[in-house]
Parts: structure tokens; sequence; C-alpha cells
């Protein structure tokens, strides 16, 4: 057996915070083709936390494997059926997933919303992903979430940040986004769409 493959089961069977770690990439080079076949199977039984491996080792393989996964697990609150999404959106390029993460969101337990949130930012940015982080800002009560909806849109407007009055501007803007007053957070909508006006395009591009 290569290096590769022992490093992978030895990781592969690690526990506790080494385990929330993840794999090392290294671990998937160098494979024999008998190994990747092993390693792909392994993969499985941890989905939907092992999708982007799925997708690292064998993207035309994993593909199917992942859209059926998302068929089973959506809908489920307490699963991060999200993370299938998201790889579905990279490698496939498909837009469809997207939209059902911004769907499902609601539906996740409180402790999950802010993973969703962040994995839905690193999806391609469009107007549906605007309103979602604006939407959230405006009515979610987890603050972990709001704070980082307010991170992700105003990286989505492209809000700068280099300078110390940069900093103290988007500072200024976070902190009004993640405050209790609807109408500042209104008004900065309304500022930052006519800044950004025609950037993004809709879902359906």
């Amino acid at each position: 057996m290569t290096t590769s493959y022992n490093e992978f089961l030895r990781e592969y069977h690690m526990k506790g915070s080494e385990k929330a770690d993840g794999y090392s990439r290294s671990v998937f080079v160098g494979l024999e083709p008998y190994e990747r076949d092993k390693v792909f199977d392994l993969l499985l039984t941890e989905l939907p936390l092992s999708a982007k491996w799925l997708f690292f080792l064998d993207p035309e393989k994993a593909t199917p494997v992942v859209k059926a996964e998302e068929k089973v697990l959506r809908g489920d609150k307490y699963n991060r059926t999200f993370m299938l999404q998201e790889n579905l959106v990279e490698f496939t390029g498909d837009l469809v997933f997207q939209t059902r993460m911004i769907e499902d969101y609601p539906n996740y337990v409180d402790y999950l919303r802010p993973e969703v949130v962040d994995a839905i930012g690193r999806t391609p940015i469009n107007s549906s992903v605007v309103r979602f982080f604006q939407q959230v800002i405006l009515t979610e009560a987890d603050a972990d979430a709001v704070a980082r909806a307010a991170r992700r849109l105003l990286a989505a407007m492209n809000i700068p940040r280099g300078t110390d009055i940069e900093k103290d501007t988007y500072k200024k803007l976070e902190r009004a986004l993640r405050n209790d007053d609807t109408q500042a957070k209104l008004r900065i909508f309304a500022k930052l769409e006519l800044q950004n006006d025609g950037i993004f395009p809709t879902s359906d591009n």
C-alpha cells in the first residue's frame, strides 16, 4: 500500500478535535487505482462532511452520488445538507443547488444557521444571494448568523478596508447592520445597492 493510503486511513480513524480538522490534501495524491476506489467508499460513509474530498478524488463519480444524497438529506434540519449543495454548485456550476441552500435556510436548527450563511457566501454572488444576506440581517434572531451575513454582504458589495478611514467606515457599517435599528439597516441596503447597481446577475443567469 502507498504512503498516501496509509496516511488516509490514519486520518480517517481519528477522533474528536483531530478528526474535526479534516483531511490533508496530500493523502489523496499518489493513490493506486484500487486504493482510490477504497478511499472513495470510505468517504461515502462520512457524507455530507466529506463531499469536497469526493469531488477532489473523482468529480465525475462523485456528482451522481452527492446529488442522490442531497435528495435524501434535504429537509433534515440537523444534517449539513448545505455542504452537499455547496460542492454541487462549485463542481457542476448548477445554481439550482444554490437556490435550494437559500430555500432550506429557515429549516435548519439554530446552531447550523451561521454555517449555512457562510456556505452560501462561498457560492457565486448574485442578486438572490444579496437578498438572502439582507433577509438574514433583518429577521434572524441568532446574532452569529446576523454577524456573518453582515460581513458577507459587505464583502459582496466590495466595501474596501485598505486604509484606516476605510476600515473605520467598514466597522461602522458592520455595527449598524448588526444592531436592532431596522430603518438604519434599510438605509444602508439602499445605499449599497445604489453603489453596486447592475453588478449582480440574477440566479437564473
